[in-house]
């Protein structure tokens, strides 16, 4: 079988659960599965493939069809501009998270400054901030001792990874310049409607928002001004619904200069405040 006849035949067996996504996936799997390019799938087209390597493909197909996330079968995930590695243990990095990583880039022009990012998970945010602003430190917490062993792989030498519950393990002597976080928001009703390969693959520990989905940004709210320097910024992940209500926990606990940022899709994605 030749290259491009296999890439017909996967895109016919992703199809039915991929729909117009079926060609990127089929190209995603050849391409690791081989070790070549997008640009060498095609490029090289009539290559014949080995059975070795139809069986590895074979095998990851059936994974995928079984509804197990590709970023999780194939063990990375292409986040702003780099390569990052994930498991189970972590959330898979998603495109409305560059939001995220843009506001705080765009707003923080200092050369040096430390920071903390709640909640790391793969360690994706700390990893861009310091790769984009090689003076910057930061500190990756994560509850989740697995969680760290995946953002340990991922976070360049001036991140320091931190097993504790949010700003828990913090003096109050210790000081940033501002914190990040894209923290779990989802409510427990919008868990019951999450699509299959979420519900049953990633970990609930990191979607989970409590209730209404606001637990989270209250204990933020009220623990971050603790830890941060005079002026000290905050910048969080939301939900898509929650441009009013996160806001509104941050007034009620004294920050100001409070604002919403959208996603490409005009959707309410981030939210910056300082506090005093």
């Amino acid at each position: 079988m030749t290259i491009a006849e296999l890439l017909r035949k996967l895109q016919g067996e992703l199809s039915p659960l991929l729909g117009e996504f079926a060609q990127s996936d089929a190209e995603l799997i050849i391409g690791y599965s081989l070790n070549i390019s997008r640009t060498q799938i095609y490029t090289g087209c009539e290559k014949k493939i080995t059975g070795r390597d139809l069986n590895r493909i074979e095998s990851i197909v059936k994974r995928r069809l079984s509804g197990e996330p590709l970023q999780y079968i194939l063990g990375s995930v292409y986040f702003y501009d780099r390569e990052f590695f994930v498991n189970r243990d972590v959330l898979i990095p998603r495109p409305d998270t560059e939001t995220l990583v843009e506001t705080v880039l765009n707003a923080e022009k200092s050369s040096e400054a430390v920071f903390v990012d709640i909640g790391t998970g793969s360690g994706i945010l700390a990893a861009v901030l310091t790769a984009n602003n090689p003076a910057w430190t930061a500190v990756a917490v994560d509850i989740s001792f697995k969680a760290l062993r995946v953002a340990s792989r991922n976070i360049p030498n001036n991140v320091k990874p931190l097993c504790a519950d949010m700003l828990s393990a913090f003096k109050q002597t210790e000081k940033f310049d501002f914190l990040v976080s894209n923290p779990p928001y989802i409510s427990l009703s919008q868990m019951q409607t999450l699509d299959k390969s979420v519900a049953d693959y990633e970990p609930h520990g990191a979607l989970f928002g409590g209730e209404d989905g606001l637990g989270f940004y209250r204990t933020i709210s009220v623990s971050a001004p603790m830890v941060l320097k005079d002026n000290g910024r905050i910048y969080l992940e939301i939900g898509y619904d929650q441009g009013e209500s996160v806001p509104e926990i941050l007034y009620g606990n004294g920050w100001k200069n409070i604002s919403v940022i959208k996603d490409l899709a005009d959707r309410d994605r981030v939210v910056k405040a300082n506090y005093k």
